[in-house]
């Protein structure tokens, strides 16, 4: 996906945002996220850029999937938390199988980019053993502390911090770099920050309701969400 087609609309968002809706939210503003309340990952398609606002069903839990019954997730945790040996696995026999499934077929399979099971044994599997020894070690390192200075110029989607969407009554569902989210969820890092690919339109009106008030000005209803990660940014 080109990055420029993504930063064209991530600035074309903004702009109509700002004609549409009392408190639009920077696109580039990062939102912090405690990992371990995230229950749920949606594929949405990353070519509109960040920020989008949309309705429709997409945040519904039956068009998105259980981030613990995914076969990362499982394979992680066998990893991470069972002291398994990658090889011992459901994540290393699934890419195993998808290998396989390519030779029969002769028609090839990279699996994230990788060529062969060893590659991406090698390759792979040893970055991610990486990623958790860092977060153990040194703490949750933003990309933007290690890769970038400014996230606009970056030039690969997979050097932004992790990105979510926010669904109609606020619950945030994880889109890209989830094998950050489920590493920091396994070490019991308390947030980190994410950037929002989409809000469904219904919450970003309650983003508008809230802008410039205090808590104690809130409807009862508004203020169940005021520590709600996603509108720190408008609550004074």
């Amino acid at each position: 996906m080109s990055l420029d087609y993504f930063r064209y609309y991530t600035r074309w968002n903004h702009a109509a945002n700002r004609r549409r809706y009392a408190a639009p939210a920077d696109p580039w503003n990062v939102v912090l996220v405690d990992p371990s309340e995230v229950e749920y990952y949606v594929t949405v398609s990353l070519k509109w850029g960040l920020g989008r606002v949309r309705g429709g069903e997409w945040d519904r839990p039956e068009n998105c999937e259980e981030l613990d019954e995914t076969v990362t997730a499982r394979g992680l945790r066998q990893r991470f938390e069972e002291g398994r040996a990658w090889e011992e696995t459901v994540y290393y026999e699934w890419a195993k199988g998808k290998f396989e499934e390519g030779d029969e077929t002769g028609e090839g399979n990279a699996v994230r980019g990788h060529e062969t099971l060893e590659q991406f044994r090698d390759e792979r599997l040893t970055a991610i053993d990486d990623l958790y020894d860092s977060i153990r070690r040194d703490g949750y390192r933003p990309n933007d502390e290690t890769l970038y200075d400014d996230p606009s110029e970056v030039e690969r989607v997979s050097d932004l911090e992790p990105l979510v969407v926010v669904g109609r009554s606020g619950d945030i569902r994880w889109n890209e770099g989830y094998h950050r989210l489920l590493l920091s969820s396994i070490l019991g890092v308390d947030e980190i920050p994410v950037y929002v690919v989409r809000r469904y339109e219904e919450w970003q009106r309650k983003r508008d309701e809230m802008s410039g008030r205090s808590v104690s000005e809130l409807s009862g209803e508004l203020r169940e969400y005021a520590d709600h990660p996603d509108v720190q940014d408008v609550v004074s």
